[in-house]
């Protein structure tokens, strides 16, 4: 006797909503791509980088399921898009949210023909004086269907975390998890040879303004640095790039009044590459050292080609006297995995 053989059930992978365009028709998308947002991918190639990025990857190709969404939240040109996609073999829809136009550019470039992938831009809303959060930008039919969220060296550029994380509890379906890593954060538990990220660009203003202020061949900068109005506005322009440091608490008790269960809090050494960090620090060189020569926000224009030239050396020159005798140093990151409640 034979018998007719039941087929196997097959999910039906990641379809997006009809009413869900991927790349939206919005002046951004359209723009020539900006030097700041290629240069930043390429450095995202660098191998401290890529390893940083290793345990969120791994823990979202395991959390990841056929047919379901992930958002990339500050996705900034889509590495950890691309990292996702390749780990998985799940079918899956990947939302890049970004608050920069410059990078979310370069990420419509790396992945505007991958079906799997749509972008929506994060605007700052001047009359409430906000940045969008994530439930403003995403469709209807896309709200309560995000399985996972992940946020790549990014949540502590975000001031206002419980708006920011709030928004996710929104949006996220029961049981959806979060995934968050970052280098600049105080972790109590950190190894105490390790370096936070941004502590080093503080070092390497320390330098530069004591050689400023010592080596002739530098006098035309002092000035940026002994007028305290124009420091105290060169100091604010850095900090918005480089945001003062918080506490692991203060992402912590964020998670938890969001509501967020605690799955795992972890932190690793990662050993940065001193040549490709300061490549890193060349790209945000107007938050970096823009006193020196200057930027047009604050003073009026921006650096001749000579001061750029200063610029970009004393930037290499502070990591050189930072860590004189080595080709790399450690950092400590932090890896943050919730669960929504409910």
């Amino acid at each position: 006797m034979t018998g007719t053989r039941t087929p196997v059930a097959r999910a039906p992978g990641f379809a997006w909503p009809r009413d869900v365009v991927r790349v939206p028709d919005e002046d951004w998308v359209t723009r020539p791509l900006d030097e700041f947002g290629v240069r930043y991918n390429q450095v995202g190639g660098h191998a401290y980088y890529q390893k940083n990025l290793d345990p969120l990857v791994a823990q979202a190709a395991v959390a990841i399921r056929d047919g379901q969404l992930l958002v990339d939240y500050s996705a900034g040109t889509g590495l950890l898009t691309r990292r996702v996609l390749d780990a998985t073999p799940a079918r899956i829809g990947v939302l890049n949210v970004d608050p920069s136009p410059k990078f979310l550019r370069v990420a419509v470039e790396n992945h505007a023909d991958d079906e799997r992938v749509a972008f929506r831009l994060l605007r700052q809303r001047k009359e409430e004086k906000r940045l969008e959060t994530l439930d403003d930008v995403l469709d209807p039919a896309l709200a309560g269907r995000v399985d996972v969220v992940t946020a790549a060296n990014a949540i502590h550029l975000y001031p206002d975390l419980h708006s920011t994380l709030t928004s996710w509890h929104r949006v996220l379906r029961p049981g959806g998890i979060v995934l968050i890593n970052s280098g600049c954060l105080r972790n109590p538990h950190a190894r105490r040879a390790d370096w936070v990220l941004d502590d080093t660009v503080d070092r390497v203003n320390e330098i530069v303004v004591e050689l400023v202020l010592r080596e002739p061949a530098f006098a035309r900068y002092r000035e940026n640095v002994v007028d305290r109005d124009r420091w105290s506005a060169y100091l604010a322009a850095r900090q918005k790039a480089f945001v003062p440091l918080r506490p692991l608490d203060a992402y912590t008790d964020a998670l938890s009044l969001a509501g967020f269960d605690v799955l795992n809090v972890s932190d690793a050494t990662i050993f940065v590459d001193v040549a490709q960090f300061a490549e890193l620090l060349v790209t945000y060189h107007e938050s970096v050292l823009g006193w020196v020569g200057g930027t047009a926000r604050i003073a009026g224009v921006g650096p001749s080609e000579q001061a750029l030239r200063d610029r970009f050396f004393l930037i290499r020159y502070g990591l050189e006297r930072t860590f004189p005798t080595a080709d790399e140093f450690p950092c400590n990151w932090t890896y943050l995995t919730r669960r929504r409640k409910g």
